[in-house]
Formats: C-alpha cells, sequence, structure tokens
C-alpha cells in the first residue's frame, strides 16, 4: 500500500484533480453513486406522494381548489428556503454532513404526518419536511460533479437521475396497493409513513458516502482528499498520476484558493460578473424542469381523473408518464457529452414545447395519455441536464451556494407561482390550461440559454467553473 503524503495548497490541488480527473467509475465511485440514488428515490417518494394522498382524501376531506393546492405547495414552501440554507451550508460544513441532517430530519416530519389530526398539521410538517428535503436537492448532484471525472460525469448523473424519475412511479404504485385494501383510515397514514423509511439507511451512509474531494482540498484537507484519490487509483489499477495536470488548471486552481480566501468573496460573488450571468441561464434551465415535475408528480392523478379517468387508471397513466421521463432522462447524459450541452437543452425544449401543446389540445382521455408521454419523455431530461449545467458553471467555493440557489429560486416560479396555480387556472379555463402555460415556460427560456451559454463539453469540472 502507498503510504499518503500530503503536500497542501494549489500545487497539490493540481497534482490531485488531474489524477481524480481521468479516473474511469471505480467501486468507491460506483457505491457513492448508488448511496446517492437511495437518498434521491427517498426524496423522490416524499416530495410525490402527496398527489396520491391528495386523490384518496380530497373527497373525503371537501377540499376545496385553494386547500389542494395549499397541501400541495406546502413541502415546496420549505424547500425554498431549506434548498437556499443548504447550499451555503455545504460550502461551509461539507456536502456529506449538511445530506445527513436533510435526511433524518425529512424523515422525522413525514412519519409526524401520518399522525395528523387535521390538514393543518399536515401542511406544517410537509413545510418543515420541505426545509430538510431542501437539503436532499441540490448535494447529491454536487457530490457526484465533484467526484467523477469528465469522462464519466454526465453519464452517471442522468443514469443516476433517471432512477430519481423512477421513483416518482413508487408513490403511484404504493398508492395502488392501499386504495381498496386498507381503510380510508390507514390508506393516507400508510403512504405518510413509508415516506419515514429512508432513515433506517443512515448509518449505512454515513460510514460509506464520501466527502467531496474538490470541497477537502479547497479547506485544508488535502490528505483526507489524496487518500481518497489513492484508494480510487489503487480500484482502478493505476499509477500515481505525476504530471498529469493540464497547464491551464494550475492558473485557475491559484485564483480559486485566492478567491476563497478573500473575505466575504463567497458572500457577494453571485452578483458579480460572469457568474451573475451564469446564475440567471442556470436558473431559467431549473425553472422549466421544475415546473413540469411538480405538474406530472402532484397534479397528474387528479388532471386525469378530471379528464373522466378512474382513480386506478388516473395513477397508472400517471405512472407511465414517470416511466417515459426515466427513458428521457437516461438518453441526457449520452446525449449532452455526444452532441454538447447547448444542442441537447434545445432538443430537450422543444420536444417539451411540442408535448405540452399537443397536451393541451387533446380531445379525449387517451389522446391526453399518449401526448403526455411524449411530454415527460423530454421535460423529465430536463432535470439532470439543469443540475449538471449549474454544477459546471461555478467555482468549487461557492458551487453549493449557487447550487442552493438555483434550486430554491426555480421552485419558487417552477413549483409555487406555475404549479401552485394549477387547481385555479383547471378550473377557470379547463384541464389543457395548466399544459399551455408549461409548455410557454419552456419557449421563453430558449432563447436567452442558447444565445449566452457557454459550451462546457469535455472540460473538467474545474476548468468549465473556472472565472
Amino acid at each position: 500500500m502507498r503510504e499518503t503524503h500530503a503536500v497542501s495548497g494549489p500545487v497539490a490541488t493540481t497534482d490531485l484533480l488531474a489524477r481524480l480527473d481521468r479516473l474511469p467509475v471505480t467501486r468507491t465511485a460506483l457505491l457513492t453513486t448508488v448511496l446517492l440514488t437511495v437518498v434521491w428515490v427517498a426524496e423522490g417518494f416524499e416530495a410525490g406522494i402527496i398527489g396520491p394522498v391528495l386523490l384518496i382524501v380530497k373527497g373525503p376531506w371537501h377540499l376545496t381548489s385553494q386547500s389542494t393546492a395549499q397541501l400541495g405547495i406546502a413541502s415546496t414552501l420549505g424547500i425554498l428556503v431549506g434548498a437556499a440554507l443548504a447550499g451555503r451550508l455545504a460550502d461551509r460544513y461539507g456536502r456529506k454532513v449538511v445530506l445527513l441532517y436533510g435526511i433524518s430530519s425529512f424523515s422525522l416530519f413525514a412519519a409526524a404526518c401520518s399522525v395528523s389530526p387535521d390538514t393543518g398539521w399536515i401542511m406544517a410538517m410537509r413545510a418543515l419536511g420541505g426545509l430538510a428535503l431542501g437539503a436532499v436537492f441540490p448535494i447529491p448532484y454536487l457530490l457526484l460533479s465533484e467526484l467523477l471525472g469528465k469522462r464519466s460525469r454526465a453519464k452517471v448523473i442522468a443514469t443516476a437521475s433517471a432512477v430519481l424519475a423512477l421513483s416518482y412511479v413508487i408513490p403511484e404504485l404504493a398508492a395502488l396497493a392501499v386504495i381498496g385494501n386498507t381503510s380510508f383510515t390507514w390508506s393516507w397514514r400508510i403512504l405518510f409513513l413509508l415516506g419515514a423509511l429512508p432513515a433506517v439507511a443512515i448509518p449505512f451512509i454515513h460510514l460509506h458516502l464520501p466527502e467531496s474531494p474538490r470541497w477537502q482540498l479547497l479547506n485544508g484537507r488535502t490528505a483526507q482528499a489524496q487518500a481518497l484519490v489513492e484508494r480510487m487509483e489503487r480500484e482502478a489499477g493505476l499509477a500515481d498520476g505525476e504530471g498529469l495536470a493540464h497547464p491551464g488548471i494550475t492558473d485557475v486552481v491559484q485564483t480559486e484558493y485566492e478567491a476563497h480566501a478573500a473575505p466575504g468573496h463567497r458572500a457577494t460573488a453571485l452578483l458579480r460578473r460572469p457568474l451573475l450571468g451564469r446564475f440567471a441561464l442556470s436558473l431559467l434551465i431549473c425553472v422549466g424542469g421544475t415546473a413540469s415535475g411538480y405538474v406530472m408528480v402532484v397534479y397528474a392523478p387528479t388532471l386525469y381523473a378530471g379528464m373522466g379517468l378512474s382513480s386506478h387508471q388516473a395513477l397508472l397513466a400517471t405512472a407511465a408518464l414517470v416511466v417515459a421521463g426515466v427513458v428521457g432522462a437516461l438518453t441526457v447524459g449520452r446525449m449532452a457529452d455526444r452532441i454538447g450541452r447547448k444542442k441537447t437543452f434545445l432538443v430537450l425544449s422543444l420536444g417539451s414545447v411540442v408535448g405540452y401543446s399537443l397536451l393541451a389540445m387533446s380531445p379525449n382521455a387517451s389522446l391526453s395519455v399518449c401526448f403526455g408521454l411524449l411530454a415527460a419523455f423530454f421535460s423529465t431530461g430536463m432535470v439532470p441536464f439543469s443540475r449538471l449545467f449549474t454544477a459546471e458553471q461555478f467555482p468549487s467555493s461557492i458551487r453549493g451556494t449557487a447550487a442552493g440557489w438555483v434550486e430554491s429560486i426555480g421552485r419558487l416560479f417552477g413549483g409555487v407561482v406555475v404549479a401552485g396555480s394549477v387547481p385555479y387556472v383547471q378550473a377557470h379555463w379547463g384541464n389543457g390550461a395548466p399544459f399551455w402555460i408549461v409548455g410557454a415556460v419552456f419557449l421563453l427560456c430558449l432563447g436567452p440559454v442558447m444565445l449566452r451559454a457557454r459550451e462546457t463539453t469535455g472540460m473538467s469540472i474545474d476548468q468549465a467553473g473556472a472565472v
């Protein structure tokens, strides 16, 4: 076994980053991906469970459009605050510790929903759980982006995100299992209790999930980062990679170290060029994917039920949309590496616009399901693309802060303003109107991103995020 002699500073960081970036998907990288995928599945279930619950309780509880919307977005309101805070905390205290606190907390509040005496309690617990979910949404993307090399970053993130998309079908399947087989009193409680199960995995995640080596290097933990890189090199059967550093990466690292040490730098960096422009573009991409995701996951069961499908048919139709989205998400990583980030965004946006436009004009429920599959295929792929794009726009010192704020503001517009208006829009302008709105969001975001975004395909994440 090689002995680790850690030398801190930009020189050691440049060497380790080059060695890390050349690695294939090793056993450690694969285990990290699996663990974070488990976290994503838990997060997806907790975020998506409110759709089936609304379907179960809307009639017996005599929910109005207003109360339906309030229950639907309660978790999102917590996520808005939680994501913004979590990103900053992840930059300061590390990705792993914030993630573990988030998992523990949202599991607790999910269990608390099952003992609800009224809808007000559920809304409060969903909002508090959303604070914790805000930590879970952006951090797995950060960890994977900062651990994986440029050859595997896009493909692995897209594949893991496809599993996240697939997890949104689990609430529908769970609801199908409890509806008709349990009493109304227990059916919705069981669904909330299932959302607390991730707490069981916390000890294993704590033991086996590595911290981001890029965060460790920037925060003076060179020995830990070097030990991780050397372990992954042994797993890949590679020798030490002396002299692998790209000629331009030394200047990038030196600039980031100086900026990281500057007082108040991280508090204001997002307000200055060029990062302010990159932040705006990341936000535009996030809004479209978030809006479509909420409409599909939260409201699709009730929208399809409003078109005449039975509860079971509506749940099955929603599950089919999720599966179509999984297939779409799986294609994003390979597409982004093959044709580039910007052309991938163009394909996803135009496909989403066409799918949602056809869905809005659909004359019957059967065609609505078919067009929904088309819309889900393209729009779900925007979710991993958005997170990958965001991670590649910022240096390591503020990557978490930027990702947290993109997640927070993106969900404010996509998950609250757009998705929160669905019950009202549906009641006043018909079932097709929400789909027109989502299609318009994709169309409006298309021009600025295509005109102003940089192409980062083939770059290391350090070069892509360099200022």
